[in-house]
């Protein structure tokens, strides 16, 4: 169980990474990607998920105080994306 979800918060971060790049790209125009990256929602969307992960990986992986405190975190940040996503469109 924790080398999946290892996993897939490395898999989730790597994604992320992309649409960062991505849409960097389109939103300075060095080069057209795609009309969905002139908008910071893919980067959104992808830090409240890797977010979620951590939160889960600190779950499963840290004992004591640090797995409260970094899982609380981790999903506070995740949900805050979440619910400012939903109020500016």
């Amino acid at each position: 169980m924790k080398k999946l979800i290892n996993i897939l918060t490395i898999a989730s971060a790597c994604v992320t990474s992309v649409l960062i790049i991505c849409t960097i790209l389109t939103s300075y125009q060095f080069i057209y990607v795609g009309q969905l990256f002139y908008y910071y929602m893919p980067i959104q969307i992808g830090v409240a998920i890797t977010m979620a992960f951590l939160a889960l990986r600190f779950w499963v992986n840290e004992r004591g105080i640090k797995r409260i405190g970094y899982s609380g975190v981790s999903l506070l940040i995740s949900v805050s994306l979440l619910i400012s996503m939903n109020l500016v469109k």
